[in-house]
């Protein structure tokens, strides 16, 4: 039983095979503060327990459970790519990138209180903790782990778009 031992030496598997539902898979990871490892190998196995939970199929697969993946992805990437900020921050932008609809908000009230530099700064940080984590998921082997890697970081990708144009146009609004 190969996947019990690896499943049992990653703390996000382990987690994951442990709570109940997603909401309190993202509770026990968002806890962890970003302190815990991620490599290839940590990828595969909360893939591996993932699949476990959600048994993949050719056909009629169920999207509902490719998109909980995706999520299950994002939980994790996040709290690594926020890791290195303080609480208010830390907490703005696992907001933001948890939810493309509060990035005019939440910059708005950044940018109040920390400037544009700051944001801009910021956003340079992000996208490198993005592109760090992006660079391990390619080590993973093609397959449905990797599938749903990929699928998980690309929305972040894309929500760190909306997040530089935001910020782009808060900084040309006051200048």
């Amino acid at each position: 039983m190969a996947f019990a031992s690896s499943a049992a030496g990653d703390p996000l598997a382990a987690v994951f095979l442990r709570e109940k539902d997603l909401e309190s898979f993202r509770n026990a990871v968002v806890a962890l503060d970003g302190g815990f490892p991620f490599t290839s190998a940590d990828m595969i196995s909360l893939g591996e327990a993932y699949f476990k939970k959600y048994p993949d199929r050719t056909h009629d697969r169920n999207m509902e459970d490719v998109r909980l993946g995706y999520e299950i992805v994002r939980i994790a990437v996040i709290e690594k790519a926020v890791a290195g900020f303080d609480g208010v921050r830390k907490d703005a932008y696992r907001a933001v990138l948890g939810d493309v609809a509060k990035v005019a908000s939440t910059v708005a009230a950044l940018h109040r209180s920390l400037g544009s530099s700051s944001l801009s700064a910021d956003c340079v940080l992000l996208r490198s903790a993005l592109e760090a984590i992006k660079a391990t998921i390619d080590e993973i082997p093609k397959g449905m782990i990797k599938e749903r890697f990929v699928g998980g970081i690309s929305n972040l990708f894309n929500i760190l778009y909306v997040l530089k144009m935001t910020i782009d146009r808060m900084e040309k609004e006051t200048a």
